[in-house]
């Protein structure tokens, strides 16, 4: 089954909205709805990305970071975790004179205000950093026709990951439900756009023929325009013949009109069926969302029924 047909479901159709949009929004609801829900599972939406020759410095856009876990950097062949400090605090970390200076066995690691990445002691060719995230929509791939939510490959500081698929299978019904309430979202705006404003020119064409048949055939469109097209005309003259098929005529330009003003209040009908068809679904699917977050999320288990793990 796709992510299509599973949404489809839902909406009926996906033909007309951005089911791309929507996809990535439902990608990263679902990674906000676990990261406040159930942290005890985020792990298993990480990937850990090595500096290799370079240093990190603006990670953020560069890797699509959703949220950053942790931070560790290598001296040898041992691992030390960073711990996390604030920007003002940084510069007594890289003072050799301070009673604050990191070092190697006990590193840390500042997010400055615009962003950038600093780990003292500095991250190097040889002894390297590594950073655990989890990246939003705009670092995976999302494969439709089978369901894969794939992190895309990165290639940094010389070092290249393919991190493969870091989204546990079970979250991805929430995905579907967040995608399908965004395109019934969407479809709500496309109504509002799609509501007629008022009876077409054809209505006012066939109303006004009518009337120029009655009393002013000579402003009437076609080759015969002329005083002799109208009731009135004929009505002077005397002739029943002909006022009688001028007022067919007529009879015939108002039931063209009321054609109109029908097809008017079934599109009217058909739209406001559509609209409260919507409203439901949408209710619907919100109450799936919120049993998917208190059964699946709010227990601290995992897709294979075992507590969550942090990095």
């Amino acid at each position: 089954m796709s992510f299509t047909t599973r949404i489809s479901n839902y909406t009926n159709t996906v033909s007309a909205e951005n089911l791309t949009d929507a996809l990535k929004k439902g990608v990263d609801y679902t990674l906000a709805t676990v990261k406040l829900r159930n942290p005890a599972i985020w792990s298993q939406f990480a990937i850990k990305v090595n500096s290799g020759s370079s240093v990190f410095g603006d990670i953020y856009p560069t890797f699509n970071i959703f949220d950053l876990l942790s931070v560790d950097r290598k001296q040898g062949a041992v691992s030390y975790w960073a711990r996390p400090i604030e920007e003002k605090q940084f510069q007594k970390a890289t003072d050799p004179t301070s009673i604050y200076y990191a070092t190697y066995h006990d590193p840390v690691y500042s997010i400055s205000s615009d962003g950038i990445m600093d780990i003292q002691p500095t991250e190097t060719a040889t002894n390297p950093a590594s950073i655990y995230i989890v990246r939003d929509s705009g670092g995976k791939t999302i494969t439709d026709a089978t369901e894969v939510i794939l992190d895309d490959n990165i290639s940094f500081g010389g070092v290249s990951l393919a991190p493969g698929e870091q989204f546990p299978s079970f979250c991805k019904e929430l995905v579907v439900l967040h995608a399908a309430e965004c395109i019934l979202m969407e479809r709500l705006i496309d109504f509002r756009t799609s509501i007629p404003t008022g009876l077409d020119a054809e209505w006012a064409n066939a109303l006004a023929k009518a009337k120029l048949l009655f009393d002013d055939g000579a402003n009437i469109e076609g080759d015969n325009a002329g005083a002799s097209m109208s009731v009135q005309y004929w009505l002077s003259d005397e002739d029943e013949d002909m006022t009688s098929s001028t007022i067919s005529a007529i009879q015939s330009e108002v039931g063209r009109a009321n054609a109109y003003v029908q097809k008017f209040k079934t599109d009217l009908e058909r739209i406001a069926t559509d609209y409260q068809w919507t409203q439901g679904q949408l209710q619907m699917i919100n109450g799936k969302k919120q049993e998917f977050i208190q059964n699946q999320l709010q227990g601290g288990l995992s897709d294979d029924g075992q507590e969550g793990r942090a990095v």
